[in-house]
């Protein structure tokens, strides 16, 4: 199962409340000329920040609860930044029913405007049955 794809954007006010409730006093994250200074075009999107777009989307399917995150990847493909325009979908592969109990795994894949991937954000979920 496929979400439908979705784009977005990464807002400077996003990015520093993000590493705000992170801690991290890291200057690339500061300011346009802050990011220059370390040879960046812009401020970058934290690590792990693309994650938080899967409030962006409309997911067609449901867990039933509990549902357990057992492990969680993200791969940077290439660097993110601020104002850009970003494609994204999500896909529920892997889907194995043991008891009550359903082990998936979900991918999240974020594209640039050249199709260029960007990000894989990959969790592996074990819930009560789909929906």
């Amino acid at each position: 199962m496929k979400t439908k794809e979705t784009s977005f954007i990464f807002h400077k006010e996003q990015v520093q409340k993000y590493i705000r409730i992170l801690g991290d006093s890291n200057p690339i994250y500061e300011s346009e000329e802050s990011s220059r200074k370390f040879g960046l075009q812009t401020i970058p999107i934290p690590p792990a920040m693309p994650m938080t777009v899967y409030q962006s989307f409309e997911i067609p399917w449901l867990m039933k609860p509990p549902v357990i995150h057992r492990k969680q990847q993200c791969i940077n493909h290439q660097q993110m930044f601020i104002n850009e325009t970003y494609t994204g979908v999500i896909s529920l592969t892997d889907v194995v029913v043991r008891k009550k109990y359903t082990f998936s795994k979900q991918t999240l894949l974020l594209y640039d405007t050249t199709g260029n991937l960007c990000f894989s954000g990959i969790s592996h979920i074990v819930s009560g049955e789909l929906l």
